[in-house]
């Protein structure tokens, strides 16, 4: 089984708490907006597990005010089109959640998101398996961990299907601008051939779904589907986190 995490980031975390152990200091700061919470509070969370020990109480109420506005869109993938489920809208809290689990280590808020994937998916997307967006390996190297199997997996086996990893991304990421400020036809252009299957024998004949952190202009999930397709998925459908609008 493929690891979430890279041995450097890893040892980087065990001596991230070893410091913290030996040298405590005072006010640890919100893993989110960098407010310090006060040592009374941590004490009191020192037995929670998960995001919540390291938000401070004004992210931990926003937490729990983000709506889960569950919307099914359609996508077109070469000559298909797949369905995308989507959770939450990228507003500015989210975006700010998303990128605290994305660029800077906070793997803690993972339960929640995965929460809200579950939430967007009755039975109207029907699924044989899972299978994560692949991270770009030079992203992989320098964030230490893939944020999107470490989604993928847990809604895998909340939904009690198989996660497979399906797919490899070639090359870099090469990404240098904002996804936002990109048109559709350029990111399609863009990510031509970046996208390979590497399980076409845990794909074949079955029904797929795509898991992946945002979606903007839905090329990305539209070239991973294609080349899941070309791979002989039988269907591919995807889930994400949260929406551009």
């Amino acid at each position: 089984m493929a690891r979430a995490y890279t041995t450097s980031f890893l040892a980087h975390r065990l001596w991230q708490q070893a410091l913290n152990w030996i040298f405590p200091s005072n006010d640890e700061p919100c893993a989110v907006c960098s407010r310090p919470i006060p040592p009374h509070m941590a004490q009191k969370r020192a037995g929670e597990r998960g995001a919540m020990q390291r938000l401070c109480a004004f992210c931990q109420q926003n937490l729990a005010l983000v709506p889960v506005r569950a919307q099914l869109t359609t996508l077109r993938a070469g000559k298909r089109r797949i369905r995308v489920a989507s959770a939450l809208v990228y507003d500015h809290f989210v975006r700010t959640l998303i990128r605290a689990f994305k660029y800077d280590g906070v793997v803690e808020i993972a339960p929640f998101f995965v929460s809200a994937l579950c939430a967007t998916r009755p039975a109207r997307l029907q699924a044989d398996i899972v299978v994560p967006v692949p991270t770009a390996p030079d992203r992989l190297r320098m964030r230490g961990y893939d944020h999107v199997l470490l989604v993928a997996r847990a809604f895998a086996t909340a939904e009690g299907l198989p996660c497979a990893l399906g797919l490899a991304r070639l090359g870099t990421s090469g990404h240098t601008r904002s996804q936002t400020a990109k048109d559709r036809d350029r990111r399609l252009s863009e990510l031509a051939g970046q996208f390979v299957s590497i399980r076409p024998d845990a794909v074949r004949g079955r029904r797929v779904l795509l898991v992946d952190d945002v979606m903007t202009t839905g090329a990305t999930l539209a070239t991973c589907a294609a080349a899941l397709y070309e791979a002989g998925a039988g269907a591919v459908d995807a889930a994400v986190i949260a929406r551009v609008e």
